[in-house]
């Protein structure tokens, strides 16, 4: 099954996006702190599929001399976006760094609502790399270049904990939380960082997961980690790039005992960029060799793939809150848009409407069942002949369990009876189930 895909220039390189509630588009980016000539800035969009197009709606330009927003995420059911945007490196070299920004996305309008440090580093180098909301929206977690994490209650934006030191030596790469919020994951290169977020143990790390188990006798690193959500729900996915030999793996994790359950190879080329569906159905890559690849997420089994989507690396990709749409960024000043049908032809995870389609077959298959072999008489004598045996069971004292075996072989023989005089449309029945 093919999908319809499309690719706009946006104008400037994209380093984030994401979707929001309503299926606006949000993408942040530019010439970063350098004197390019390319704005920074965050900007609004509608998906046109139809005429395969974006339409701006919105921009919030950043001042001069800041850098460009690196990171983002939208809250799942309010009209607001959390982005990284580092400040001058004058302010950065005297401690002053709001660079943790909250915005309102308006129809018409972005516009800045409060500003937080998550960044204690001076040097200009360093960022704030990825940021996350909860599934429910309550917490947000941000990972930085200097190894460093925080948690704020949202919408207070009040640390949940203190800073968290994850590394002295490694950036954090993703960060995740599980869907009861008593555990943050924080991926680095070397390993996931598993971190209590209840009781005394709060702000510490209580498990670390090591690369080592992923391939054997093959070195790799962590790239991005996720918890499953919907159907998924039960599961964490993790990403590993090869450091010995090119390729990348997605490996499926249990959700609560982090018992490693499956490694797929992903290709030959490092993953760049991941994201999951809110329905938890299929995990999209965007790899190295400029492709974007659709995987279900209950099989790890290749749904679709885009060939050259970009012309640069993948920076950043999201799904949209209904699934239908999904977006690419790059460095290449272009988004691409692909369309995602409701149902793969290879998928495992059902469709909603099939399913509904699917009952309303059988059942009128029932109903013709019951039409042409007239048996409903059958089914009565049945049915009063089991009360008998239920009867003579209770008014002998004898034990209750013999009624199980009465019933059973009564309904045994009802389907037996089905069987043998409706071999067709039995037949028709187990094909479409």
């Amino acid at each position: 099954m093919s999908c319809s895909t499309f690719k706009a220039t946006v104008g400037i390189p994209i380093f984030g996006l994401a979707f929001t509630s309503t299926n606006q588009l949000i993408m942040g980016g530019g010439g970063g702190a350098g004197r390019s000539g390319v704005k920074n800035k965050l900007s609004s969009y509608k998906v046109d599929v139809r005429r395969k197009d974006l339409e701006e709606d919105a921009t919030f330009e950043f001042e001069a001399g800041e850098d460009a927003p690196m990171c983002l995420d939208a809250h799942p059911t309010e009209p607001f976006v959390v982005t990284g945007v580092n400040t001058s490196v004058e302010n950065m070299s005297v401690g002053r760094n709001e660079n943790c920004r909250i915005f309102q996305i308006k129809s018409d309008k972005i516009t800045l609502e409060k500003t937080i440090s998550t960044l204690s580093s001076k040097k200009q180098e360093d960022f704030q790399r990825v940021v996350r909301f909860s599934q429910d929206g309550t917490l947000v977690a941000t990972g930085t270049t200097d190894g460093k994490v925080h948690v704020f209650q949202y919408p207070k934006l009040e640390l949940l904990t203190e800073p968290i030191i994850i590394s002295t030596e490694d950036e954090v790469l993703d960060v995740d939380f599980n869907l009861e919020k008593e555990k943050l994951t924080c991926c680095l290169r070397d390993g996931l960082k598993l971190i209590n977020l209840r009781g005394k143990n709060m702000g510490q790390v209580v498990e670390t997961i090591s690369t080592t188990s992923i391939v054997k006798n093959q070195k790799t690193h962590f790239r991005a980690f996720r918890y499953g959500r919907g159907y998924t729900k039960d599961f964490g996915f993790a990403i590993a790039n090869g450091v010995t030999k090119p390729g990348s793996y997605v490996v499926k994790y249990d959700a609560y005992s982090f018992e490693q359950l499956k490694v797929v190879n992903i290709g030959p080329k490092p993953v760049t960029a991941v994201t999951l569906s809110q329905d938890g159905s299929i995990l999209a890559f965007g790899t190295a060799d400029l492709s974007i690849t659709l995987m279900d997420a209950q099989t790890l089994k290749v749904l679709y793939k885009v060939k050259d989507a970009h012309s640069f690396p993948i920076t950043s990709i999201a799904f949209s809150p209904d699934r239908l749409l999904l977006a690419s960024a790059s460095a290449d000043s272009t988004c691409c848009v692909v369309a995602i049908p409701l149902q793969f032809d290879n998928m495992s995870t059902i469709n909603p409407i099939y399913t509904v389609l699917l009952a309303l077959a059988i059942a009128g298959f029932l109903l013709l069942i019951l039409y042409v072999l007239d048996l409903d008489a059958y089914f009565e004598e049945k049915l009063a002949l089991s009360k008998a045996v239920v009867t003579d069971v209770i008014a002998s004292s004898s034990k209750v369990d013999a009624i199980v075996p009465a019933i059973t072989t009564s309904i045994e023989s009802i389907v037996e009876t089905i069987i043998s005089e409706a071999p067709i449309i039995t037949s028709v029945i187990k094909d479409e189930l």
